[in-house]
């Protein structure tokens, strides 16, 4: 970061967004650059922009129409979030569920995978939301839910950064709803509102393993939860509680890097 503000490289790592998007959303006026040298074309981007940033990456990992993200963007949270699910609504109504079967057949096959890695895990405080979406529509469900959550944050002055979780408290699978938690880690004090819950998460241990973008999806990752589930039990976890952490900005540029970790915490 320079005294002028992030580079358009700068802007790309802390966004998420690759610098063929930044160069699409400058165009189409959906994310402007703070400052454009008229000489040289270079884009320069003010950190109160990042936020926005992330949150149209995260709004693109559903394919959302441009049109809509700039819709969703600057809307009030209760708003966004009505927006987004009604998309998805609609989407799917159109798009019918006749890959379930086929997924369903393809999740039975995950073979159990060895490589699952430990860690000791600090205490940390989250504020969540907790929903009840069924396969086709847990990615915009928790996508809206962390957009509600971080803007309760911002709301009341919290520090927060990238990484939200997804807990799985109950299965759920194509046509079967389960309850989930999505889990903002925060710092400083904050007031419950709403359904906004506050939770405090003692320190202890994980299983886990890091999954990349093209891991990231129905059926692929479920031979990820299916092998961090074994590695809990292998070390005494009698009732292993599924999550997925995504630590960092989704990215729209490479499939086989690294956008979040399937784990089991005890």
């Amino acid at each position: 970061m320079t005294a002028e503000g992030l580079s358009s490289g700068q802007m790309s790592r802390a966004s998420g967004l690759s610098a063929k998007a930044l160069r699409i959303y400058h165009a189409s006026g959906l994310l402007v650059p703070a400052h454009v040298d008229e000489a040289t074309g270079y884009r320069s981007y003010g950190q109160d922009q990042v936020g926005r940033g992330r949150t149209i990456a995260l709004l693109r990992r559903l394919d959302l129409p441009l049109d809509r993200v700039a819709v969703v963007v600057d809307a009030a949270p209760d708003d966004a979030r009505d927006l987004l699910l009604r998309w998805w609504d609609e989407r799917r109504t159109a798009a019918g569920e006749g890959r379930a079967a086929v997924e369903a057949h393809l999740a039975t096959a995950a073979p159990v995978r060895d490589d699952v890695r430990r860690r000791a895990v600090p205490a940390r405080k989250v504020a969540m939301l907790t929903s009840e979406p069924d396969q086709a529509s847990l990615v915009p469900t928790f996508t809206a839910d962390v957009l509600t959550v971080r803007a309760h944050l911002a709301a009341q002055g919290a520090r927060f950064g990238d990484e939200y979780w997804v807990v799985y408290r109950e299965l759920l699978g194509p046509g079967v709803a389960g309850r989930v938690e999505t889990c903002v880690p925060y710092e400083g004090t904050v007031d419950p509102a709403g359904d906004v819950v506050l939770r405090a998460e003692p320190a202890g241990h994980e299983v886990y393993l890091p999954v990349t973008a093209r891991e990231c999806a129905f059926p692929q990752i479920v031979a990820v939860h299916a092998s961090t589930v074994a590695a809990a039990r292998a070390s005494g976890v009698a009732e292993p509680v599924r999550r997925e952490i995504y630590p960092v900005p989704w990215r729209d540029d490479d499939p086989d890097a690294a956008v979040a970790e399937v784990a089991v915490r005890w």
